[in-house]
């Protein structure tokens, strides 16, 4: 078994319950490999030992069974960043505030490693929305998708701007709004519930269409 594990920053007990889950994959002989900067920021706050390490570029592939996320939702929504198209199942670990999607909590690390080797455990699928454009956009790089949403906004303006939307190539409507987001069922809880859009189950194979302050 080969887990990759991350983090965003280092809170109160976190090297604990890190060392916790170390422990239950050191029963069954498994593979850890951390987040290189996760990895420093551990190894400085106490004695964590010698493992590997991944980053964006390299150290993860499909040879992995899993990638433990401590922290909040907002560290989930950017483990999706490394893992992109690998389809390496995620489980969190609620270290952070908000956990929708982080469904362990810390007292409970323990239980991912027996909950997964049992396979008392649902994969649930979540849609992604990506971004493709005629022009180069350098802020997004490689990073083209989003797992919450994907919002166009006015800038450098106190102006409302119109944006045309198509759906399937077709015509749908204009709207005369400071922006649009696009939301995924994951991210319909999110900016779009915000601006008034519903909120949609998790599964649903949808997106939310969600103007921003329209007039």
């Amino acid at each position: 078994m080969k887990v990759a594990i991350y983090g965003q920053v280092y809170q109160d007990n976190a090297l604990d319950y890190v060392q916790e889950l170390l422990e239950e994959l050191q029963k069954i002989d498994a593979e850890a490999v951390f987040e290189k900067q996760f990895y420093n920021l551990l190894a400085g706050q106490g004695d964590l030992g010698n493992y590997k390490t991944f980053t964006h570029e390299a150290g993860l592939d499909t040879s992995f069974d899993l990638f433990v996320s401590f922290g909040g939702d907002g560290t989930i929504l950017r483990a999706i960043t490394y893992i992109r198209d690998l389809g390496i199942p995620i489980v969190g670990v609620n270290t952070g505030r908000l956990g929708f999607l982080s469904t362990f909590k810390k007292e409970e690390v323990r239980h991912v490693v027996t909950e997964f080797l049992s396979g008392a455990y649902r994969l649930v699928e979540r849609s992604l929305v990506a971004v493709y454009s005629d022009m180069e956009i350098p802020e997004f790089g490689e990073m083209n998708f989003a797992l919450n949403e994907v919002s166009v906004s006015r800038k450098d303006t106190t102006s409302m701007i119109t944006i045309e939307t198509y759906l399937n190539d077709e015509y749908l409507t204009s709207y005369w709004a400071d922006g649009l987001i696009i939301a995924t069922p994951t991210g319909s809880t999110g900016y779009s519930l915000s601006c008034g859009g519903p909120v949609i189950t998790p599964t649903a194979q949808s997106l939310v269409i969600t103007p921003i302050a329209p007039h």
